[in-house]
């Protein structure tokens, strides 16, 4: 067990009783893996392991007569889409270090522990230093894997290292396929890319140094929306639909940035063993976030329509009118993304031109966000060159593209249209029209 104070530990080596090479985390296998003689040794079981398989509900959309049933999405509320608050500037704008130390001091002070550890490899024998806070220790001599003894015996894990509350630390994740070099490769890929969108700031030399491994907790549910837009050529509804969504239950991370690392591949799904990541994995336990969970959808709608419309029909100015939206929230689907993040430049004030880039752990796409010292901001993002294989007929994010309809009849029918065909005619449509699109 580690002793803080005197800078023990007792530590158990992660070498293959058949063969005797280094074996390694397997979160798919649930066990540690010999990659040279396929031997597994299942992880000690811990209560997460009890956690309730994912249940995915998904609802299909009816065809009845060839028309569109939506009355999940019918009915219009008088309001549009809910606008973020005048906090959300601030929260975005702070690091996500002193966001971590305002909202939880003793995992900020343990995450940040500097004590490192002077021993003998318990495999080869030759000295090595190591840091307190990593799970699993690699010996840069041999090449074997050791850590605490405890830890890897029992599968526990320091909660000092749970951002929050560990009741509220999510038991399923999806695991990571990025090492952290590869992920600073993504970013360096940004960068040459879109170089002259980051002017001084050099993300991919950053990324080598500061870029960070973590777990974000997030919601499944199929979201599905249906709008009443203002264009430049007219009025239109249309509905879409995000099968799967990740639905972000924490304020640390941006939730525009966070969103723009779908699509994940849910049929990888893992039970989360915290004991046997290797390196500083920062882990974050679910936020009670009140109003901002209800809220979050309507400012990820309010963000991504214009861009989607644009992509679709080629609609330069939109502006939402109404929106009536349904959230169907899958059972047990609580879970943990992987990804890497880099933050802004140590120092940057509030009013300061900042970047923040982020990579999907998964599949390796990057993005970055770009706040002027205003109230703009900007995402660049940049797919993989070998994106990780999604299952052909496996549970993943999944988004339609924007259909135009018009309100036909009851019980809630609406007919597919073009986009020419969609707009509508000043004076046109009934009461019924008017009230369900």
């Amino acid at each position: 067990m580690a002793d803080r104070e005197h800078g023990k530990i007792a530590v158990g080596v992660l070498a293959c009783v058949k063969c005797g090479a280094p074996m390694y985390p397997d979160m798919q296998k649930g066990g540690l893996s010999c990659a040279y003689c396929e031997h597994l040794v299942p992880f000690a079981q811990t209560d997460k392991d009890f956690t309730p398989r994912m249940t995915f509900r998904h609802q299909p959309v009816e065809i009845i007569d060839g028309y569109l049933k939506l009355g999940h999405v019918a009915i219009m509320g008088k309001d549009a889409l809910d606008s973020p608050p005048p906090i959300e500037r601030r929260i975005r704008r702070t690091r996500l270090d002193e966001k971590i130390r305002e909202y939880d001091e003793r995992a900020f002070d343990a995450m940040n522990d500097e004590t490192y550890l002077e021993m003998n490899c318990p495999h080869c024998g030759k000295k090595l230093t190591s840091k307190l806070t990593d799970n699993i220790f690699t010996c840069p001599y041999c090449g074997q894997k050791f850590g605490d003894y405890d830890h890897l015996s029992t599968g526990d894990f320091d909660a000092n290292l749970i951002v929050g509350r560990k009741l509220n630390f999510y038991g399923k994740c999806l695991p990571f396929h990025l090492s952290r070099e590869e992920a600073a490769q993504a970013v360096g890929s940004l960068k040459r890319r879109y170089g002259q969108d980051f002017a001084a700031d050099d993300i991919g030399a950053r990324a080598k140094e500061e870029l960070v491994a973590a777990y974000v907790p997030v919601q499944l549910a199929d979201f599905r929306w249906k709008m009443q837009v203002k264009s430049e050529r007219g009025t239109f509804w249309f509905y879409q639909e995000c099968l799967n969504w990740a639905w972000p239950r924490t304020l640390m991370f941006d939730a525009y940035l966070l969103d723009e690392m779908a699509p994940w591949d849910y049929d990888e799904l893992s039970i989360i063993k915290p004991a046997y990541l290797e390196g500083n994995v920062r882990l974050f336990a679910s936020q009670n976030i009140g109003d901002w969970q209800r809220t979050i959808p309507d400012f990820i709608l309010q963000r991504k329509t214009p861009a989607r419309l644009w992509a679709a029909f080629g609609l330069e100015k939109c502006e939402i009118l109404q929106c009536s939206r349904d959230l169907r929230k899958h059972k047990f689907a609580f879970l943990l993304l992987p990804v890497y993040y880099l933050d802004c430049k140590a120092g940057a004030g509030e009013n300061d031109r900042q970047t923040r880039v982020m990579v999907n752990g998964q599949t390796g796409k990057a993005a970055a966000l770009i706040l002027d010292g205003g109230d703009n901001d900007a995402i660049r993002a940049i797919e993989p060159a070998t994106p990780h294989i999604f299952h052909a007929h496996g549970e993943r994010t999944m988004l339609s593209p924007p259909i135009p309809v018009k309100y036909v009849k009851q019980p809630f029918l609406h007919e597919r249209l073009s986009i020419e065909d969609a707009f509508e005619k000043k004076g046109g449509g009934g009461f019924f029209s008017k009230l369900f699109g």
